[in-house]
């Protein structure tokens, strides 16, 4: 029998985002800015909802694509508050849209975001040995440091909790416990 991080288990939407993107190593600026994204959205809410919820919002938001969502005015976020698809919460909305600036910001200074976020963790995901498999670990010392360095890039809506849950849904850190069959496939 194939085993399974608990957490994927609750639900057949959480189990499909366990199998198909959650810890998988991304690279490109585009995967890394929706990964935090989906971490920012999450925040203080189910994951199953905002999982449900980011498929009708990304017609919306034009699919996340950086370079649109950074040029966002602000009739355009007054729009996006108002809209039944989204989730509404100011705060977020204007925090996904910010952080699209600055990846943007970056791009322009010949700075990629993937390759200073993945410098982070010396360019291989960070295998955390899950020994438990009741619940993701919500914080560790490397999301700290990278929540630090975020911060002081400019990114917004970026805690460590945040960036913790952020850099497992992405890939740099393993969080899979260490019997689920994707463990091994990521690390």
């Amino acid at each position: 029998m194939r085993e399974s991080c608990q957490w994927a288990t609750v639900s057949p939407v959480l189990k499909k985002y366990h199998d198909q993107v959650w810890g998988r190593p991304v690279f490109t600026d585009q995967a890394l800015f929706e990964s935090l994204t989906r971490q920012v959205f999450q925040s203080g809410l189910k994951m199953q909802m905002v999982l449900a919820k980011l498929p009708e919002m990304a017609p919306v938001m034009d699919d996340w694509q950086i370079e649109a969502v950074s040029r966002y005015s602000e009739a355009k976020i007054q729009q996006l508050l108002q809209d039944p698809l989204m989730i509404k919460n100011e705060r977020k909305v204007r925090s996904v849209i910010h952080n699209a600036r600055i990846i943007q910001q970056m791009a322009q200074h010949k700075q990629s975001f993937s390759d200073w976020l993945w410098a982070q963790v010396g360019f291989v995901p960070l295998d955390l040995q899950q020994r438990t498999n009741t619940k993701v670990l919500v914080q560790h010392p490397v999301a700290k440091r990278v929540c630090q360095e975020m911060k002081a890039q400019g990114f917004e809506f970026v805690g460590p909790r945040n960036v913790s849950f952020f850099l497992q849904d992405a890939g740099l850190l393993n969080g899979h416990w260490v019997n689920c069959e994707y463990y091994q496939k990521w690390n």
